[in-house]
């Protein structure tokens, strides 16, 4: 089996003009390919946004079947990725504002017969996954808008202007989200080397 190298952190790579002109018409194989491709940058954002395993999976195939129901309208205003985004928050949203309808979402296009990594990807998978583990615990505690746009801007790397569209907010809201968000996480964590050092990262505001 070939492995592809991780591509560098925050590239945006968009689906060929004619993978999404095929998605528009609903072309099945189109869909797998595209969605398949941006999967797991929404399983990491609801990783990040809910820190439950057993939501995520829920949350990213709601996603998915909202986004192949969508992809008729999708007109190319935005790239796949910011409009794949914006579709994710709506879905946690709605989830967060109806908890007791949440029920499991089956997907046929996305095949669950994937190559299983090697135990060194495995061991890998669990440090970094033991390591983020705190940050998602005090990420639970602060109220949605401000985890959603300190999530989107400091650990997906989406800039100010860009988590404002996609959360159908002002500049300067968002920016006051993401400072009040971060403050928040000094006050509960400050102690803890991972996340400070994640919190006085440079920002270019």
């Amino acid at each position: 089996m070939t492995v592809v190298p991780a591509p560098r952190r925050f590239t945006v790579n968009e689906p060929p003009s004619e993978l999404v002109a095929g998605c528009r018409r609903g072309d099945r194989r189109a869909l797998e390919t595209v969605l398949r491709a941006q999967s797991p940058a929404l399983e990491r954002l609801f990783m990040r946004l809910t820190g439950r395993r057993s939501e995520v999976e829920d949350l990213l195939q709601n996603t998915l079947i909202a986004a192949i129901r969508a992809f008729p309208g999708f007109r190319g205003e935005a790239s796949v990725r910011s409009w794949l985004t914006r579709l994710a928050i709506t879905t946690f949203r709605d989830h967060l504002r109806q908890p007791e309808r949440r029920r499991r979402a089956q997907l046929v296009l996305i095949s669950d017969q994937e190559a299983l990594p090697d135990a060194t990807q495995v061991d890998r998978q669990a440090d970094a996954r033991r390591g983020l583990a705190r940050l998602d615990a005090h990420l639970e505690a602060i109220a949605p808008k401000k985890r959603i746009a300190f999530v989107l801007h400091v650990v997906e790397g989406y800039s100010l202007e860009e988590v404002a569209t996609l959360m159908k907010a002002s500049r300067t809201a968002t920016k006051s989200r993401v400072f009040w968000a971060r403050r928040e996480l000094f006050g509960r964590a400050g102690r803890d080397a991972v996340l400070r050092d994640l919190l006085t990262r440079d920002e270019p505001w």
